[in-house]
């Protein structure tokens, strides 16, 4: 059996600010500028994946039944 873990969306760009921020002010100093072109090809691989992901997401949410047929009653009579 694999888990299950679904990580919100916000939460992995909050993770990566977050992980880009303590980067900045704790081992270079208080420097935020971005370390080309290292950092432009980490930041578009993740924007790459966050769009996979989203789409991934959304695409398994469509081909899921939202609702109930009307014609079929419910377990508790209602």
């Amino acid at each position: 059996m694999r888990p299950r873990f679904r990580l919100p969306i916000w939460a992995a760009l909050a993770i990566a600010g977050a992980a880009y921020l303590v980067r900045s002010i704790v081992i270079r100093g208080g420097d935020f500028r971005p370390d080309l072109p290292s950092d432009a090809v980490v930041l578009v691989a993740f924007v790459v994946v966050i769009a996979l992901v989203a789409q991934a997401r959304h695409a398994a949410r469509e081909s899921e039944p939202h609702d109930l047929p009307n014609d079929v009653e419910r377990k508790d009579g209602v």
